[in-house]
């Protein structure tokens, strides 16, 4: 590699070059050995790396764009040695463009910044060229003309621009103007350096020329100007200048090259070619091979630029759309908020406030008045209960004791005069004496006297609220006002709880009016007949109400279990009877109703069900260990029917089957597990089987089995395709009894007949149906097994 000359740190034109170059043909060359230096407005201290220094190394500075027309022209100047008639001037001289000394001097201005360095390093003599000749500088006004000349010839288009966008630059701005400068001196200082190093080498064949020099032989005594030339000189030249550019630029792409190439097709690619071997062959550059661009690809990129658009402006239309919605929400708000206003909210919830304190004030007073009137009438009740449980339980005593002692008496003759017009009746008609005994009823003037004060004790719960406006007393009327709260403002409605509130806040007033409800005597659901009952249910499931919107839904039901639970559990342990069988249908009639129509007793249980299902269970389980008692007497006093003894024996077994039809009235309602224990394992098994064994009349004892087998629930049977093992041993009484009607009488007889279809519906309700086929086998009652359909479809 050669070391390349700096280039020089002044603008000069091509012109200027050749005009130097000419000079120097003609004057001689500087001195071998003479070194000077040219200093201009040097500073004390010279920075380092700082100024313009020509030595042997070339640097590279890149030009200034943004510098003014008077640096630009002070850079131009040249600091060169002059020497005239052998003499030398002093190192430090000004330089200066002046020769008469009239004329003002051309002086560099001095730079507050960096201080400029002309030197001139001493150059070893050529072998080749010894003569020295001296070099002289043009003058400004030289050198200015010639500046107008050329900026002339640009303007008149006579060569092609290389600019960006490929237009003409004869309208170009000073800045383009000064960047061709700027690239014209680049081009004469790369053959100034050529030339140098080619003065350092020896030449041992003839140097290769310059591409200005071929161009000066081709265009012969051409003035500088191509406007004379001839079609080929023309085509030459922009190759020449098209290599320059591509030469300077290789390895980069103009912006305009990506415009210009969309626009071209596949044929135009190919004379590219063609044209850029051709300059190749011309001018010896070799030109890159750029890529490519055909149509499809610039459609290919326009389609996804457009894909992507697309997608943006979705996106903006997805958001505009949705402020939008958020505009028309906060109009909306804010007309909300204009025609309800604060004033009147706050003016609403003040009156609210102040109304639930005031009822709530009125309820906590009048609750202990209302307590102490249930609690006397419920007193009342029980006290009647009590009387007539107790003289039951008397009476049963002292029967059994005086039967007790008749029986072991050993005067049998009295006993049979006492009995003796009994002992004759027909023993088979004594059966149809005894059935489901009347419930234990207090005398007529127990209840004369027990209404008379039922009624006082009402009269003066009357007078609770006389004192009470009805806006605090009137559940309608209150629940008005929540109606109004819960249209108006719902939201807060709704955020306070009130579904949850109101039966804690009508308890003491329903309480109030369910004072004269007898559970144990409503047949016909009197409660819903109540005045609170209906304003509850038009709060609730009013025409205005909503199901989907509203929560209020269960209100009545949450009353209920509140209040109307209470008031039955308190009737159960007080005043229910469970021998007494129109309490008992009363009762569970009541209970299924509520568990139909308003779901208390289903899904979890709440502590209101749970407490009556106990006092419930707790009331039954006493009655069964307490009040049956079936006695045990010999065989041959219940061989007479018409004995006391055989009497008093069947009036207590047909209580204990009452009792077990009573029980079997809380199917659903109870668990089943609890009502198997009390009605299967301790009733039916202890105390009903003991008896039925011991019967000696066929008639009585089917007549009982029928009534045992219609008290126990239809849900047991339905469920169940076999007998359940708790009543095995009523199936194997009720075969036997088959099997000693069948000898005693031919199974032939009408009234055999009769007695045995009976005993094969028992076994068919309790899914007995393996007994039925061996009792049909073997006394040939297939017939009346398939018309009185005594099967199931399964067994068939």
């Amino acid at each position: 590699m050669f070391n390349k000359k700096p280039r020089r740190n002044f603008r000069q034109r091509k012109d200027d070059s050749s005009d130097e170059e000419g000079e120097q043909k003609n004057g001689g060359n500087v001195e071998e050995n003479a070194k000077a230096a040219v200093v201009v407005n040097k500073p004390s201290k010279v920075p380092q790396n700082r100024g313009i220094s020509c030595s042997s190394k070339r640097e590279t500075t890149p030009p200034k764009a943004d510098s003014t027309e008077e640096d630009e022209e002070a850079l131009e100047l040249t600091a060169e040695r002059k020497e005239r008639d052998g003499g030398k001037k002093k190192a430090n001289a000004a330089l200066s463009f002046s020769e008469e000394a009239g004329e003002p001097e051309f002086r560099l201005k001095k730079s507050s910044e960096k201080a400029v360095l002309f030197q001139l390093k001493r150059r070893e003599a050529s072998p080749v060229k010894t003569t020295p000749k001296s070099v002289t500088i043009p003058k400004a006004k030289e050198i200015e003309a010639a500046r107008r000349q050329r900026r002339a010839a640009r303007a008149q288009k006579e060569f092609i621009s290389l600019d960006k966008d490929g237009r003409s630059s004869s309208g170009s701005s000073p800045q383009h103007l000064r960047r061709e400068d700027e690239e014209d001196r680049d081009d004469d200082d790369d053959d100034d350096d050529q030339l140098d190093d080619y003065e350092k080498r020896i030449e041992f064949a003839p140097r290769q020329k310059s591409i200005r020099e071929r161009i000066a032989e081709k265009l012969g005594g051409s003035n500088g100007s191509l406007s004379g030339t001839d079609g080929e000189d023309q085509e030459f030249w922009e190759e020449t200048q098209i290599g320059k550019g591509v030469k300077r630029r290789t390895g980069q792409q103009s912006p305009s090259g990506s415009e210009s190439s969309s626009h071209s097709s596949s044929s135009s690619s190919s004379s590219s070619r063609k044209d850029r071997r051709r300059q190749k062959r011309k001018t010896g550059i070799s030109v890159p091979d750029l890529p490519s661009v055909t149509v499809s690809m610039v459609k290919r990129r326009i389609t996804v630029k457009l894909d992507s658009l697309k997608e943006v402006h979705r996106a903006r239309q997805a958001e505009l759309r949705r402020m939008e919605m958020d505009v028309d929400s906060a109009r909306s708000s804010a007309e909300t908020l204009e025609e309800s206003s604060s004033e009147l909210q706050l003016k609403f919830y003040r009156a609210m406030t102040l109304y639930v304190h005031n009822l709530v004030e009125c309820l906590r007073e009048k609750i202990v008045e209302i307590n102490a009137v249930e609690l006397e009438l419920h007193t009342l009740l029980s006290d009647q209960m009590e009387g007539l449980l107790a003289q039951r339980r008397q009476n049963v005593r002292q029967e059994a004791d005086r039967l007790q002692q008749l029986s072991y008496s050993k005067l049998e003759q009295s006993s049979d005069s006492t009995n003796g017009t009994e002992t004759h009746s027909d023993p088979e008609t004594a059966p149809k004496d005894f059935d489901i005994p009347e419930d234990t009823q207090p005398s007529a003037e127990e209840e004369e006297q027990l209404q008379k004060k039922t009624a006082d004790i009402l009269s003066r719960s009357q007078a609770v609220f006389s004192d009470v406006q009805d806006d605090f007393c009137d559940v309608k009327k209150i629940l008005l006002r929540f109606k109004e709260w819960r249209q108006s403002y719902s939201d807060s409605y709704h955020s306070a709880y009130i579904s949850l509130c109101l039966p804690k806040l009508l308890n003491p007033i329903i309480r109030h009016q369910l004072l004269a409800w007898n559970p144990l005597k409503d047949v016909n659901g009197d409660f819903e007949n109540l005045p609170w009952f209906t304003a509850v249910e038009n709060f609730c499931h009013g025409h205005d109400h909503e199901e989907l919107e509203q929560t209020d839904r269960q209100t009545l039901s949450n009353i209920i279990e509140r209040t109307l639970l209470p008031k039955l559990t308190a009737f159960v342990e007080l005043v229910w009877d469970p021998m007494s069988l129109s309490q008992s249908v009363c009762l569970t009639g009541v209970c299924h109703r509520l568990k139909e129509d308003y779901s208390i007793f289903e899904g979890e249980q709440s502590k209101p069900v749970k407490t009556f299902l106990e006092a419930v269970i707790h009331r039954l389980r006493s009655c069964v260990d307490e009040d049956v008692f079936i006695p045990l007497y010999p065989k041959k006093f219940l061989e007479d029917k018409s004995s006391p003894q055989c009497r008093f024996r069947d009036q207590q077994f047909w209580t204990a089957i009452k009792l077990l039809g009573n029980m079997g009235k809380w199917d659903v309602l109870l668990p089943e597990s609890v009502l198997k224990e009390l009605m299967l394992e301790k009733l039916l098994n202890r105390y009903l089987m003991i008896t039925l064994s011991s019967q000696t009349q066929s008639c009585s004892t089917v007549h009982a089995c029928k009534k045992i087998a219609d008290s126990l629930p239809l849900s047991w049977c339905r469920e169940e395709n076999v007998c359940l093992p708790q009543l095995q041993n009523f199936r194997n009484h009720l075969v036997q009894e088959v099997h000693t009607i069948c000898k005693k009488t031919p199974p032939e007889e009408t009234n055999t007949r009769s007695v045995v279809v009976e005993v094969l519906q028992v076994l068919s309700r309790i899914r007995c149906y393996d007994s039925i086929m061996a009792i049909a086998e073997k006394y040939h009652y297939e017939d009346v097994v398939y018309s009185h359909q005594l099967l199931n479809q399964e067994t068939i």
